[in-house]
């Protein structure tokens, strides 16, 4: 079976801490990280979510007029890699 994890990318920084703040506030889990290069380079900020959680995400950030630049899924492809090791660590 695929492992899949899910990161939201943002325009500014700003916007990062705004989406943390209200996802911790709705009890949902958020992490956020260094936004890899390969899906953004206009802000160094990226959020790690739960790829579950992405309706909920979107309709939250949608009535709280917070922006987010992008939703990626990426797949799990390599589980020793040390970027992959850091962001599932539990």
């Amino acid at each position: 079976m695929k492992e899949y994890y899910c990161v939201v990318t943002f325009d500014i920084t700003q916007h990062a801490l705004l989406f943390e703040k209200e996802l911790k506030q709705h009890n949902l889990g958020v992490k956020l990280m260094p936004a890899p290069r390969e899906l953004s380079t206009s802000c160094g900020t990226a959020a790690l979510v739960m790829c579950e959680d992405k309706d909920k995400i979107i309709s939250i950030c949608d009535k709280n007029s917070i922006p987010i630049n992008k939703f990626h899924k990426l797949e799990v492809t390599n589980k020793d890699s040390w970027f992959t090791k850091r962001i599932l660590k539990k």
